[in-house]
């Protein structure tokens, strides 16, 4: 009788299938903790805008004008294919990414993945950062802004 060493098709079949498995019941292990870390750097980079904003109201009197894009935030460019960031009035559902009014603004920023919530909450659709210094969360249904401490900092811890 022959022996013979090594491993037939189907032990590596096998092994393969095993291998596979594991790694699709680890996948959402590592994407929860990818999302809140990209999920904080958005609003970091949203504080940042904010402060960039305020500055661009000492130099030129007012709010009037402010373009997001062009902030020159380095961290708005790096989360673009993830996070859209745009400019509103406190009190106005309007969204875009230049600021309209002389006196008030507010930012939010929303992950461009309608499925994504912010920090991995499906009720944490959107971060609001107000001109009196308020955070605000946009939950997902409806749009409805919730200014509850302990939600906003569930979404973005």
């Amino acid at each position: 009788m022959v022996r013979r060493n090594g491993f037939t098709l189907l032990e590596m079949l096998v092994v393969l299938a095993i291998i596979a498995t594991l790694a699709m019941l680890a996948m959402p292990g590592y994407l929860q903790p990818t999302k809140r870390v990209e999920a904080t750097q958005a609003g970091a980079c949203l504080l940042e805008l904010a402060s960039r904003l305020e500055r661009y109201r000492l130099i030129e009197a007012d709010y009037e004008g402010f373009a997001i894009d062009t902030a020159g935030v380095a961290c708005e460019g790096r989360l673009a294919d993830r996070y859209r960031f745009e400019a509103g009035i406190p009190g106005e559902t309007g969204w875009g990414a230049i600021t309209t009014d002389p006196v008030a603004w507010q930012l939010r920023v929303i992950p461009l993945d309608a499925d994504a919530g912010m920090g991995g909450y499906g009720d944490c659709r959107a971060l609001v950062v107000r001109d009196d210094g308020r955070r605000a969360v946009m939950t997902g249904t409806g749009g409805g802004v919730v200014t509850d401490p302990d939600q906003v900092r569930r979404c973005w811890r």
